[in-house]
């Protein structure tokens, strides 16, 4: 499986305290001290509860069942670029995604 380059990890990082300032270096924090999943987006998607059509808060309930720190961490008010932010967070989980177009594994 290929894991997130140093440069993903780093734009990753800058995105969320981007996004959510303060709450953000507390989301990268928190996401330094978990146990990475290491495995793929799908997988992780059995992870999380349908919240009808939210797919925003079906992350979030994959992310506090897995990385409750992580969950703890991220603000109330997630702002307009919650979604990118959510996706970040989960690469600096650990979660990875498959690229449909070369079908291997991408970060």
């Amino acid at each position: 499986m290929l894991r997130a380059t140093y440069e993903d990890i780093t734009e990753a990082q800058k995105s969320i305290v981007e996004a959510w300032g303060e709450a953000g270096e507390k989301v990268v924090e928190a996401c330094l001290y978990t146990r990475p999943f290491n495995g793929e987006f799908k997988e992780f998607m059995s992870h999380c509860t349908c919240c009808g059509g939210n797919w925003g808060g079906m992350l979030l309930t994959g992310i506090k069942a897995l990385f409750p720190e992580v969950w703890d961490a991220i603000p109330d008010d997630m702002g307009i670029y919650a979604w990118n932010a959510l996706c970040n967070t989960l690469l600096l989980c650990g979660v990875y995604v498959i690229d449909p177009e070369k079908n291997e594994k991408t970060s």
